[in-house]
Parts: C-alpha cells; sequence; structure tokens
C-alpha cells in the first residue's frame, strides 16, 4: 500500500508539472494565465461548514503577476444536496496611476490596490443518471469600491459532473453566466466562463482532493471599455476536515 502512494504521489507531480508548465512552449498571449488555488473546509457541526480559499493568477507572456484572492466563507446545509453560503472575498490587483485615480485608492497590502466584495449563493445538486450529476449555483456579489463595469453581478453556474465506477476521479464541466448592474455600461449579461477538468484523490481516506482544469472565458457588450477575455490552465488543491 505505501508503494501504490508513493508511485500515485509521483504521478501526480509529474502530472501536475506536465499540465502546468506544458504551456510554456505554447506561442501564448498575454490573455493566457496559469491559476494556482488552495481551498480548506472545515465542518463546524452537521449543517455548517466554514470554508477558506486563496487563489493566485499569473500571466504568461510576458511571465508575471496578474491578480489573487483570498477567501472565507460560511456555508449552510439546508437539506440533502441544497445549500446557502456567505462570504468574503479580497481581491489584490497591480498598482497603477490610472486605477487610483479612476477609483480614488491608494495601494494597501503588499503594495497591491485592494477590492472587495461579499457574496451569498444558492446550490442545489441533483443526479441525472447513474452516476452522472448536475449541480446548480445562483451567486449575487456586491463590489466595493465599485469597479467601472459593474458594483453588482449575479452569476449563474451549472456543473455537470461523472464519478467513474470505483475511482476518485470525476471529469466536470462548468458553464457561467454573469450578469453585470450598477457600472458604467448598460446592464445584462456581460460575459461567459466555461471550465473543464478532472477531480481525483490520489491517497484514498486522505482528506486532499487536487484538481486540474482548463478555463476559457469571454466578455462582450461592454461599450468603450476593453473586453477581459483570456484563457488559463489551472491547479487547485482542497483539504477537507471533518
Amino acid at each position: 500500500m505505501k508503494y501504490l502512494n508513493t508511485r500515485r504521489l509521483i504521478y501526480l507531480i509529474v502530472f501536475s508539472l506536465f499540465f502546468i508548465e506544458g504551456s510554456k512552449a505554447q506561442d501564448l498571449s498575454n490573455n493566457f494565465k496559469k491559476w494556482y488555488g488552495i481551498n480548506l473546509n472545515t465542518k463546524i457541526n452537521k449543517n455548517l461548514k466554514l470554508k477558506f480559499g486563496a487563489l493566485l493568477s499569473q500571466n504568461s507572456s510576458p511571465s508575471g503577476y496578474s491578480f489573487s484572492q483570498g477567501k472565507i466563507g460560511l456555508s449552510y446545509k439546508i437539506k440533502k444536496k441544497t445549500y446557502i453560503e456567505f462570504g468574503y472575498v479580497k481581491e489584490l490587483l497591480n498598482d497603477s496611476q490610472k486605477k487610483r485615480n479612476l477609483y480614488n485608492i491608494t495601494p494597501g497590502l503588499f503594495n497591491k490596490l485592494e477590492f472587495d466584495r461579499i457574496y451569498t449563493n444558492f446550490s442545489y445538486k441533483h443526479s441525472l443518471v447513474n452516476r452522472v450529476s448536475f449541480k446548480h449555483k445562483l451567486e449575487f456579489q456586491l463590489f466595493f469600491p465599485a469597479v467601472q463595469k459593474y458594483k453588482y453581478r449575479y452569476v449563474y453556474s451549472g456543473t455537470l459532473a461523472y464519478n467513474i465506477k470505483k475511482s476518485s476521479i470525476t471529469p466536470y464541466l462548468i458553464n457561467q453566466m454573469y450578469y453585470y448592474t450598477g457600472g458604467d455600461i448598460s446592464g445584462g449579461i456581460k460575459r461567459y466562463r466555461l471550465v473543464s477538468g478532472i477531480r481525483f484523490k490520489l491517497i484514498k481516506n486522505f482528506p486532499l482532493s487536487t484538481s486540474l482544469y482548463y478555463l476559457y472565458q469571454n466578455e462582450f457588450n461592454t461599450g468603450i471599455l476593453k473586453e477581459n477575455d483570456y484563457k488559463a490552465i489551472g491547479i487547485s488543491l482542497t483539504f477537507k476536515i471533518n
């Protein structure tokens, strides 16, 4: 068993390095990013869960910092596979005089510009056929300071997942639609995001799951403001403490 776990760990390291670093061999533009995430979920009681998360985004070419986020949330199970969650997110962006003037802010943590948001979401998961599930999630977000394109966002996420029999491997596909309102542009659906990935556990009964994914984002109908289109590959580690 120890040998098998060691071998699986080696496979994970090699595959992760290939997945993340393989993009360097491509002709990538500055709209290609690498995302690195880590999460911790811990139960307070049978219905209440505390969630922490951090995300680092780096540009591929030219290589450099893009943005980072820290998150804390509280999730409550209403009934089986039905949840409501509340939380707070802090986002750090590179400093620039243009952004200082536009949002009337000065550098803060790590000499970056700080943007905050609070959110609440409702999610429901159900089975489609054997081992195939679909999860709906609707989220409301309030930003402060408000950014040019929105002060409020509504995000719908639909997640299709398939759990491979007798394994911890779960391929998944996420479709997201973003509705903007309260900004300098007209309100409406302005962003589409597609995420395709695979989630797995290398060591049985160890509270760590790994997710490798590809992300495509398309923003549209933003008027005179530049559309924020990009692609990303990412790795996310999630620890669960019960």
